[in-house]
């Protein structure tokens, strides 16, 4: 019995597919490299902008001044919870903001950012006692507190600062 085989030649089919390949796997390695290549530049415009970047320097004001502009603002929270005695969270929230940034206005520390564990890590002791005094009447469901008193213990922090 005599088989014979008939064998095609090595390109007698398309090439089609093969050449879609090797593109395709062209265009991927030049996506890898473009990738690469990327990632050096950003991280090398990044270095630049962190060596331009500068520290910004602070000036202490005029204490009379600042101390005269936020006892006024303490002056206008008390007008406003004389008008509604029941707005105790606003007027609370409203001595907070004040306080913490008077300090940060008088010092450059930015304690107006600052949760009350962060206030308690400065030097700011009597800072930390206020803010305090204020977590309860500003985050309980019912906020109760006395206005009158915390206002006043306001004022007291903000004129007595040095």
């Amino acid at each position: 019995m005599e088989t014979t085989v008939n064998l095609r030649r090595l390109f007698d089919f398309s090439r089609l597919p093969i050449a879609i390949t090797a593109a395709v796997l062209g265009l991927l390695t030049l996506a890898i490299i473009f990738m690469f290549l990327y990632d050096l530049l950003k991280d090398l415009k990044r270095k630049e902008k962190a060596q331009v970047v500068q520290e910004k320097v602070f000036v202490k004001p005029d204490m009379t001044k600042l101390k005269a502009e936020y006892l006024a603002l303490l002056d206008g929270i008390e007008a406003k919870f004389n008008e509604d005695t029941t707005a105790v969270r606003p007027a609370y929230e409203g001595m907070s903001r004040v306080v913490r940034d008077f300090v940060y206005r008088a010092t450059g520390t930015e304690v107006d950012k600052f949760s009350l564990f962060e206030i308690s890590q400065t030097e700011f002791g009597s800072l930390t006692e206020l803010v305090g005094e204020y977590y309860q009447p500003e985050f309980d469901s019912i906020s109760e507190g006395d206005v009158r008193a915390s206002l006043a213990k306001s004022r007291r922090l903000v004129s007595e600062w040095n």
